[in-house]
């Protein structure tokens, strides 16, 4: 079978399976705009996509408005509590209807800029037409004289909504296989830290970010460089310490630990925790922070005191719009100082991202390179191999239907 650029999948196959044998993905496929469509298809059309958080739409109403692998969507907790995911597409025009018409930027070639809130009814800025919170068209203006038209055959695209420790997920295909079945490795490893339980602040996103969305993954996951280019900073949890789980056939998290030189360590420059440890975790699991992938885009950092998430979401073959927020205790999060704590908290882990991007930007400009290599993986680093046989099994199967 070949892929966009005349890459077979027995190519492909070298980069899966053991890190021993794994070597890189072939480095086209962090920039070329025929193999990101392509894979916007086989892996974002046909996998279980983070959407945000349950407790972001606590009340009847609550929404958000998100967009993944280009679509616009809206997480809502619509009438009977449940959560739903819609298209944000009006089935008149095809308007967003949860756009802002306000734009007071010099920029209006631009996407408008999404919301979030409270409502009783989503209504199209466009044409009015007005849709419930189960997204069923309730108001059309002056549609009446439209022979044939009727309202109760109007509704707002529905998607299928799982929802995991607190995070909902959303997917493109609606049969797609259940999520949560094969996430029980990676639940095991989380009992302890109650993460349905926990609450999110606000996240922060930020768009465009100037490499391929792989790279970013990468970066987030393996363990190899936190020595090397975060050394001084990072030496409170070095590479020494690191431990990959082997996922099974069919899981969908990778993941593995960090061992700290001491417990309740922390990304700031104290190098300690800076909130109490989180209730119920063990002496162990304080003196490690857990690093995890649910492919194919949501990671997630626990340490001793919070955790913290990150979306990455491809906007381009050689860019992304990366979200990312802390998860904590209520009770910590009520707290006379946590805000200003909270500060602390993301001032520290500033000091790893001046580090990591500019490092990012220039892998993605050497993988735009004619001397891109498809190197050997350390053992640090062997949660990249794994990644890759999961990427390859959704390559293969996209170029099996074609």
């Amino acid at each position: 079978m070949v892929l966009p650029l005349g890459i077979t999948v027995d190519s492909l196959f070298k980069s899966s399976g053991s890190f021993t044998k794994a070597v890189g993905l072939p480095p086209a496929v962090y920039s070329d705009p025929e193999f990101h469509r392509f894979e916007m298809d086989a892996v974002f059309g046909a996998d279980w996509l983070c959407v945000g958080r349950q407790e972001q739409i606590p009340g009847v109403g609550d929404y958000l408005s998100v967009t993944r692998a280009g679509e616009p969507l809206i997480v809502v907790r619509s009438k009977d509590e449940s959560i739903r995911v819609m298209s944000a597409v009006c089935q008149h025009r095809a308007m967003c209807i949860t756009a802002s018409v306000d734009r007071t930027d010099d920029n209006m070639l631009d996407p408008p800029d999404l919301e979030s809130g409270t409502t009783r009814q989503f209504r199209c800025p466009y044409h009015y037409w007005v849709y419930d919170l189960d997204g069923q068209l309730i108001g059309a203006p002056e549609m009446s004289k439209t022979p044939g038209f009727d309202m109760a055959d109007v509704q707002l695209p529905s998607l299928p909504v799982e929802i995991w420790n607190g995070f909902v997920f959303t997917n493109f295909d609606s049969d797609a296989e259940p999520l949560a079945p094969r996430l029980a490795k990676l639940d095991a490893v989380l009992a302890n830290y109650a993460v349905e339980s926990l609450v999110t602040v606000d996240p922060v996103t930020i768009p465009d970010v100037p490499f391929n969305w792989k790279i970013m993954i990468e970066n987030f996951m393996e363990m190899y460089h936190n020595s090397r280019l975060h050394q001084g900073i990072h030496d409170f949890a070095p590479s020494s310490g690191a431990w990959y789980s082997d996922p099974d056939p069919g899981d969908v998290a990778m993941f593995g630990c960090n061992e700290t030189v001491e417990p309740d360590g922390g990304f700031n420059p104290t190098f300690k925790a800076l909130f109490p440890p989180l209730p119920g975790t063990t002496l162990e699991e304080r003196q490690r922070v857990v690093f995890a992938l649910v492919a194919p885009s949501l990671l997630m950092g626990f340490q001793s005191d919070s955790a913290f998430w990150f979306y990455v979401d491809p906007t381009g073959p050689t860019t992304h719009a990366l979200s990312m927020a802390y998860i904590f205790p209520a009770s910590t999060i009520d707290l006379p100082d946590f805000g200003d704590t909270l500060e602390e908290a993301i001032a520290g882990v500033s000091n790893f991202n001046r580090q990591d991007m500019p490092t990012n930007v220039s892998v993605q400009l050497g993988m735009q390179s004619r001397f891109a290599p498809r190197g050997r993986y350390a053992w640090q680093e062997g949660v990249l191999a794994q990644f890759n046989t999961w990427l390859v099994s959704r390559y293969e199967a996209a170029a099996a239907m074609e």
